[in-house]
């Protein structure tokens, strides 16, 4: 009688491959989960970054306010802080940085507005516009439903109240002060 020489049959390889198999599509599965869960995080990450980024730049505007009138292309007075009627943010702010120490003003006139479903920060060149001024619009963020603005003034603060409603948080609300003496 001849001895039985170690190894595997052919039916032992094919059920280790079987389970082999099984579990190896069970691994690409959780993994594949893993990473669109990434890929989700990382773009909420991304959108709530770009939220931040507007909060933000409005409340430094805002805080920054100055008490200083401008008049607009057709020469006629608007105060520092205004809620235009097409629903727009308009206000003079002093923290208009010169790093460069260039001759210029320190303070800017600035407009928060919606356009086309993006909203824009516009800042202008000069405080007192003439015809042709034109603002630098800066995109600040897109896909955006609403934009709706308020002017509070109570008897111990001032603030402007901003609601806005973008994907992928739907609507906020910021309560913004501002300095009191504006």
């Amino acid at each position: 009688m001849k001895a039985r020489v170690g190894g595997f049959t052919l039916l032992e390889l094919l059920v280790a491959l079987a389970v082999f198999a099984v579990l190896a599509t069970l691994a690409y599965g959780s993994l594949a989960r893993v990473l669109e869960g990434r890929d989700r995080l990382a773009a909420r990450a991304d959108a709530l970054g770009r939220l931040q980024r507007v909060h933000g730049q409005l409340a430094r505007d805002c805080s920054a306010l100055v008490a200083r009138p401008v008049r607009d292309e057709l020469g006629d007075p608007e105060p520092a802080l205004r809620r235009a009627p097409d629903g727009s943010l308009e206000l003079t702010h002093g923290a208009f940085g010169n790093p460069l120490d260039r001759p210029r003003a320190q303070v800017q006139r600035v407009r928060w507005q919606v356009r086309g479903g993006v909203l824009y920060r516009d800042a202008w060149p000069v405080l007192d516009r003439v015809p042709g001024t034109r603002p630098q619009a800066q995109r600040m963020l897109a896909d955006v439903r609403r934009f709706t603005v308020a002017i509070e003034a109570g008897a111990d603060a001032r603030a402007v109240r901003v609601q806005l409603d973008a994907p992928p948080f739907g609507a906020v609300e910021w309560l913004l002060p501002v300095p009191e003496d504006v």
